[in-house]
């Protein structure tokens, strides 16, 4: 009893920071951009005709919409009501609020399923893959977008990782905030699936003042555990440094890590 409720309470604090945060993710995260471009990648990792996918952590629905644009059967699910609010806006009627450790999902209804940029936030990941196994079909995929690393000439990249660590030294924490694709690919194969790592080189767009948004939002959940002198402490070089870029360097590179798992 005491586990569960543990467990109860740190699933609460995350869902509460993407409610808190989903006005502004859009605009923040790239937006329907950002998601078009994510769907490209994922669209080429899955066999082409089958259906129906299923988002697991659709948030505002970018990257669904543009999976439908390319033609796939998409359904989502988050359990931010937020983020499902513009996710519908996008999408539709075909998602609903479910949480992912404990999906309201048909055994074996689904012909695919992704993740992407989720995996870090739900509070067992194991309840998590254990319940992608049960709702997709055999012969069915998971794609599991986990990591990306900023390139050498990514400078607004570089300045946000460097921001992000500062953050995780700031909190305290052994380890930054997120998960390993180590960690991804045993949680996936604890629960039955087998994988591999695809690694890919994106390029997307996102200024100096998209980033300077998104620091003066706050839309880095770890960012909220802090107070506001210790957010100012750890944000000022950031926004010194993305002021002092020249105009025009808005191309973001990153070589992204995804982990393609197969259901036997």
């Amino acid at each position: 009893m005491i586990m569960a409720e543990r467990h109860r309470r740190r699933q609460h604090c995350r869902v509460a920071e993407f409610d808190r945060i989903a006005e502004h993710y859009d605009e923040t995260r790239g937006g329907e951009q950002r998601g078009d471009e994510y769907a490209v990648g994922i669209d080429a990792l899955l066999p082409t005709g089958d259906g129906p996918i299923l988002e697991i952590g659709v948030g505002t629905g970018v990257v669904a919409l543009g999976l439908r644009r390319r033609g796939r059967s998409v359904v989502g699910l988050d359990i931010s009501e937020p983020m499902l609010a513009r996710a519908r806006s996008r999408l539709g009627p075909s998602v609903i609020r479910s949480d992912a450790m404990r999906m309201g999902i048909a055994t074996a209804s689904v012909a695919h399923a992704i993740s992407v940029w989720v995996v870090h936030s739900v509070a067992e990941p194991v309840l998590l893959f254990q319940e992608a196994f049960r709702i997709i079909r055999p012969g069915g995929g998971y794609v599991v977008c986990t990591a990306q690393r900023p390139s050498a000439d990514d400078h607004v990249g570089r300045i946000i990782a460097e921001m992000s660590a500062r953050v995780d030294a700031r909190r305290g924490a052994s380890r930054p905030r997120g998960v390993t694709v180590d960690e991804v690919i045993g949680w996936g194969s604890a629960a039955g699936f087998t994988g591999e790592v695809h690694e890919f080189e994106r390029q997307w767009h996102s200024s100096p003042n998209d980033e300077l948004r998104a620091i003066a939002y706050r839309t880095w959940p770890a960012m909220r555990e802090l107070d506001e002198n210790a957010i100012e402490e750890v944000t000022r070089p950031a926004v010194e440094a993305l002021k002092a870029l020249p105009p025009g360097d808005d191309i973001r590179r990153a070589t992204a890590e995804t982990v393609v798992f197969h259901r036997p």
